[in-house]
């Protein structure tokens, strides 16, 4: 089976740090796929949070994850700190992906990349949404870019 390939954006717009906790580990003492998962959900939060948004209100529509992607390269343990550089790329009409580059800042080795694609949400209509064009350029993108 061929491995997962994920494009990272040319820039990352947010940096999130990560202490990797003992809850965070699993029985080998290695950081687990499923905090990884809660890792990369923070990160997005965090990145909406810092452009003054939450998933539920941006622009007036939600962000809802449709796919989600992560290509494992290295190992981390308790007590490593985790980078988390946060980027967008890829939109279309109707969302983007939020990608993320994970690096163990001791070792500064990338112990993974991901990408959750999203889209835009609708909730009072239960419907999908285009991109909020004051969105696309807030992060630097026209509609041309898809």
């Amino acid at each position: 089976m061929p491995r997962v390939k994920i494009t990272m954006p040319e820039e990352f717009l947010f940096t999130m740090r990560y202490p990797v906790g003992i809850s965070d580990l699993n029985y080998a003492k290695h950081l687990n796929s499923v905090a990884m998962v809660h890792i990369v959900h923070e990160a997005r939060l965090q990145f909406l949070s810092n452009l003054g948004f939450t998933e539920a209100n941006i622009f007036g529509l939600g962000m809802v994850v449709t796919d989600l992607a992560v290509d494992y390269r290295s190992e981390s343990f308790a007590n490593d700190l985790l980078i988390i550089d946060v980027g967008v790329g890829r939109f279309n009409r109707y969302g983007c992906d939020v990608c993320f580059q994970i690096t163990n800042s001791a070792l500064d080795r990338v112990v993974c990349n991901a990408k959750m694609g999203v889209v835009f949400f609708d909730f009072d209509k239960h419907k999908i949404a285009p991109v909020p064009k004051a969105f696309r350029e807030l992060l630097g993108q026209t509609e041309d870019s898809f």
